[in-house]
């Protein structure tokens, strides 16, 4: 008993060390989405009927916002050849169409050319960012913080990017800077939802110019969550995503970890080590401590009507 205690001990003081100094220690190896059991794309409903539709969530689409979509032939051809009674779908943005059972995620297929929204601009050209979003907020949903980015699993646990691009990073600084939720559309665009700001003239006079359709997009955004849709920045194809696996602290430590709390702990001896003075050099200035990055990703919260988890962001000053 007196060792699983401090097995336990030791795996919260090293999830503790490694989460605000370094963030997670995470496996080399990198796993897709359906491995993962990451659930991810943008949501379609298919009917045996032959019916493809989309709606913002289930309350919304019971009053009225269900948007018919089409060029849904490669879409139907996949999921209804392995559930001819129809089935709610995702579509990832490489065209796989996965569904959900109670053994996990099933990969139906692939499909070349994607579904289009009959009243909805699912793919709109010349955006810029920080412009409002008027298309279907839906697709991939990811949180970041600093320099981390990850996705919830089916069971709740972070899978990690292995490389976050700092292009990416900046962009979503800039009108989230505590970092919060996003989302990439199968057509590459990056989304995100901010509490209201300041916005450009640009986009307040995009409101004009919007049709009935984009209008109750927002719409039903500020009733819901009183938050904006905005267009973040376009999904550079050579941005690759690859998931490392969720850290598993039920396991015994590893021989690294063990030498990693070690050194860890050792900055807590009673007696302190010796550091040799510097030799002095007049020829250089005295550099300066650096503070300590306290920063905590843990003050997200989830709307579970929406599915879509996000924070309270101001927009950057330029």
């Amino acid at each position: 008993m007196l060792v699983e205690n401090i097995h336990s001990s030791l795996i919260f003081i090293l999830y503790i060390s490694k989460s605000l100094k370094y963030g997670y220690r995470l496996a080399d190896n990198m796993i897709e989405y359906e491995t993962l059991q990451c659930y991810l794309g943008m949501r379609f409903q298919i009917t045996h009927e032959r019916v493809v539709y989309w709606q913002p969530n289930r309350f919304t689409g019971r009053h009225g916002a269900r948007y018919n979509a089409s060029n849904t032939d490669d879409l139907l051809g996949v999921v209804l050849k392995e559930r001819p009674k129809g089935s709610t779908v995702k579509l990832s943005r490489q065209g796989i169409v996965f569904a959900y059972s109670k053994e996990g995620i099933i990969n139906l297929g692939k499909i070349d050319s994607f579904p289009v929204l009959d009243k909805l601009n699912v793919d709109p050209n010349h955006m810029i960012p920080g412009k409002i979003w008027v298309g279907p907020f839906d697709g991939e949903v990811f949180h970041f913080c600093d320099n981390r980015v990850w996705v919830n699993d089916i069971k709740g646990r972070r899978c990690h990017w292995k490389n976050a691009p700092i292009e990416l990073i900046n962009a979503l600084s800039r009108y989230k800077p505590l970092g919060g939720s996003f989302i990439i559309t199968p057509w590459n665009h990056v989304i995100a939802l901010i509490e209201p700001i300041p916005l450009p003239l640009e986009a307040e006079e995009q409101w004009k110019t919007l049709t009935k359709d984009e209008r109750r997009m927002i719409q039903i955004k500020q009733k819901n969550i009183q938050m904006l849709p905005i267009y973040v920045c376009k999904f550079n194809s050579e941005w690759k995503v690859a998931l490392d696996e969720p850290v598993d602290f039920s396991k015994p430590l590893t021989k690294d970890e063990v030498d990693d709390m070690l050194d860890f702990l050792s900055q807590f001896s009673s007696e302190p080590k010796l550091v040799p003075a510097p030799e002095k050099d007049d020829s250089k200035d005295e550099l300066g401590g650096v503070e300590e990055d306290w920063s905590e990703d843990d003050s997200f919260f989830e709307d579970y009507d929406m599915n879509v988890m996000f924070t309270p962001a101001t927009m950057g000053e330029e």
